[in-house]
């Protein structure tokens, strides 16, 4: 594999992560080349290592620094393939001291005209889910801003000692007979209607991926939803697909019965704060025939927005990322205006 953006590679991410910075910034504002980069070990064995440094080349505007703060508001994805799962963490633990990334300084005190870069190093292991083994795909979002995406395989072989072959080949065989996924529990008042094609719902990818669309700009009113709807094709995993129906009892899948249950996460970012939310969806997949295990598979998912307590009623622009396993898109921009920012000849609306 080439080596990444800080030019190194193996051991050096531990000994001498910044080995080249010097050699590297040289390539990004002289020539005009701005964007938060990462960089990181291609493996790492929990075994031998206590933690994985990442790395981060920030290259902006002066101006642009202002708002594209990477310490309150950068967040760190890392999405795990064999499960899709996702985990989210601040991009990079707050600076001790007051700087250069002030969010309020000065009005006397302007922005200047040029531009800067900085390097930063931080722990990936501070996600919770790099504690397991496995192939992950890390991503860095500032408000509607993303990284390039880097990828990580994660080991923990056993430690020395007798290694015996026929326990390793059990385990792999019960990996290769997972247990079916749980069937989709409907709220009240909802059904698989949910998880249907609309007129309104993005066209699949021609290629394996996810598209989500949202209305761009739209008032709040009481009781009006805010729906964010999507649709994907991806491959689908041995432990997504439903098993073929029983013949007598019901097992909870209801009807019609679907071929796959996928999960989707939406990472949605406000920006009054830049705090991010994490919304879960398990979405059933509807085709005629069963499927085997690396067929693709198509599901549509639609979800209001304002069913999350951080967003209802806020004035503010959203900035909505999915992911469902490598597949990601983003960011859809859904702006909430409300009435009290409405204003006719000088007077407030009521």
């Amino acid at each position: 594999m080439a080596p990444g953006i800080f030019e190194i590679e193996g051991q050096d991410y531990w000994t001498d992560p910044f080995k080249f910075s010097a050699r590297v910034l040289r390539k990004f504002l002289p020539e005009g080349r701005y964007g938060l980069f990462l960089d990181m070990p291609a493996e790492a064995n929990l075994v031998r290592i206590d933690r994985i440094p990442l790395l981060a080349l920030y290259a902006a505007r002066q101006q642009e620094m202002r708002i594209y703060d990477p310490w309150s508001t950068g967040h760190l994805v890392a999405v795990r393939m064999e499960d899709r799962t996702l985990d989210i963490t601040p991009l990079f633990e707050p600076p001790e001291q007051p700087g250069l990334f002030d969010q309020d300084p000065p009005p006397s005190e302007p922005p200047g005209s040029g531009a800067l870069a900085v390097v930063e190093q931080t722990d990936a292991l501070r996600l919770d889910a790099l504690q397991q083994p496995g192939h992950y795909v890390l991503t860095a979002l500032m408000l509607d801003r993303t990284s390039n995406r880097v990828q990580l395989h994660i080991t923990r072989p056993t430690p020395g000692g007798y290694q015996d072959e026929e326990v390793a080949r059990f385990l792999e065989a019960m990996r290769q007979q997972p247990p079916p996924p749980e069937p989709v529990r409907y709220a009240p008042g909802e059904d698989e209607r949910q998880f249907k094609a609309r007129p309104d719902s993005p066209p699949a990818p021609e290629a394996p991926g996810i598209a989500v669309h949202g209305e761009r700009v739209f008032l709040y009113e009481q009781g009006r939803p805010a729906w964010i709807r999507g649709t994907f094709q991806v491959p689908v995993l041995a432990h997504e697909r439903v098993p073929p129906r029983p013949e007598k009892d019901d097992d909870g899948y209801g009807e019609p019965r679907p071929v796959a249950i996928v999960p989707v996460f939406l990472v949605v970012i406000g920006s009054r704060t830049g705090e991010a939310e994490v919304i879960s969806l398990r979405v059933p997949c509807f085709q005629d025939a069963p499927v085997e295990a690396g067929a693709l598979v198509t599901g549509h998912f639609e979800y209001d927005l304002f069913q999350h307590p951080a967003f209802t009623g806020k004035a503010q622009t959203n900035f909505v990322y999915a992911f469902c396993g490598e597949a990601m898109s983003g960011p859809t921009r859904m702006a909430v205006v409300t009435r009290d920012m409405l204003e006719l000849g000088g007077r407030r609306r009521p």
